[in-house]
């Protein structure tokens, strides 16, 4: 028998689409990758223009503020 969850399921998915050219975006910085975010429990699906060197906490950053 499943134990009963004590809160809800949440499912994240995070992937990249690389290999794209570099462009320039709004804010002037150079992105030449796609972050996109899935939560199915919320249904909130984020798609962010980066450089592929971003690091983990500016990932963080990018995906708190929005």
């Amino acid at each position: 028998m499943l134990p009963i969850p004590q809160g809800p399921i949440l499912k994240l998915t995070i992937d990249f689409i690389i290999g794209l050219p570099p462009t320039k975006i709004r804010t002037r910085e150079v992105a030449n990758a796609i972050l996109v975010i899935i939560n199915r429990y919320t249904k909130f699906l984020g798609y962010f223009a980066v450089i592929i060197t971003i690091t983990a906490a500016e990932l963080a950053n990018l995906f708190l503020g929005q």
